[in-house]
C-alpha cells in the first residue's frame, strides 16, 4: 500500500558556514612635538629646530599644524642732540622666520618691544642719560604665527627627523628726533611646535565562540538534527 502525501513539504537542509570578519573602527589621534632656538644675538641665519617626522604606519595623516613663537630681548640707548625738545619712539624688534629645508618660507613673526620718551634739548653730553637721553634695559616681547596644512604632507612624513632652518634679523630703530644717537642690543629666539592630526584604524576583536570538540559548527549540528527528525516522521507516514 502506498501513501501519497500531497501536502508534504520538501525540506532542503543546508549547512551554512558563515565567516565574520573583524570590523575596523576609525579613531582620531594627534602627536605634538616642540623644538627651540635659544635667545641669542642677532643676526643669525644658520640655526635649526629638529622635529620628528610622522610615521605613516601610525595611520592616515589629516593635518599638520605649525606654530612659531618668536621672542626678542635686549636694550636701547637713546640721545637726542636736537636744539629743541623731542618725543622719541624706539622699537626693539627682530624678524624671526621658520623655513623649509629649501629655504622657502613657512612662518614669520616680528616680536617688538616699543618705548616712547620725551627729551629736552641736547644737554651737550652724549651719555644716553640725563634729560636728553635714556638707557632702557631688560626689554622683551613675544609674538606668535601659525598655520595648518591639510595637504602636501610629503615634507613631514617618513622616518627620522625633520631639520627646519630658523633665522632672526634685527629690525630695531628709533624715530622722533632729527638728530638722534641710538644703540640697540637685539637678541632673539624661537620656539616651534608641530601637531600631527591623524586617523588610526583599530580592528575590533571578534568575541571568541566555544566550538564543540567535533569542530562542527552548532548551526550545522542543529540543521542536521532538524533534517533527521523530519526524515523520521516522513518514514513513519510512508
Amino acid at each position: 500500500m502506498h501513501h501519497y502525501l500531497s501536502k508534504m513539504p520538501i525540506v532542503i537542509c543546508v549547512a551554512i558556514a558563515t565567516y565574520i570578519a573583524p570590523i575596523a573602527s576609525a579613531e582620531a589621534a594627534s602627536l605634538k612635538y616642540e623644538s627651540s632656538v635659544t635667545v641669542q644675538k642677532t643676526n643669525y641665519f644658520d640655526k635649526f629646530v629638529t622635529l620628528p617626522k610622522f610615521n605613516p604606519e601610525l595611520g592616515d595623516l589629516t593635518s599638520v599644524k605649525l606654530t612659531l613663537n618668536g621672542e626678542v630681548q635686549g636694550s636701547i640707548r637713546l640721545e637726542s642732540t636736537d636744539a629743541s625738545a623731542a618725543n622719541v619712539t624706539a622699537d626693539l624688534a627682530a624678524e624671526v622666520k621658520l623655513l623649509k629645508p629649501d629655504k622657502s618660507l613657512l612662518l614669520a613673526t616680528l616680536p617688538t618691544a616699543s618705548v616712547s620718551k620725551q627729551f629736552t634739548t641736547f644737554d651737550d653730553n652724549v651719555d644716553f642719560d640725563g634729560t636728553s637721553g635714556a638707557t632702557l634695559n631688560n626689554l622683551s616681547s613675544t609674538k606668535t604665527d601659525s598655520t595648518e596644512l591639510t595637504s602636501g604632507f610629503d615634507l613631514f612624513k617618513g622616518l627620522g627627523e625633520l631639520l627646519l632652518p630658523v633665522t632672526a634679523e634685527a629690525k630695531s630703530r628709533g624715530t622722533g628726533a632729527g638728530n638722534l644717537s641710538q644703540e640697540f642690543n637685539t637678541f632673539a629666539g624661537a620656539k616651534v611646535e608641530i601637531v600631527y592630526d591623524y586617523v588610526v584604524r583599530i580592528p575590533k576583536e571578534v568575541p571568541k565562540r566555544r566550538v564543540p570538540e567535533s569542530q562542527i559548527p552548532l548551526g550545522a549540528l542543529a540543521a542536521v538534527g532538524v533534517c533527521s527528525l523530519l526524515k523520521t516522521k516522513y518514514s513513519r507516514l510512508v
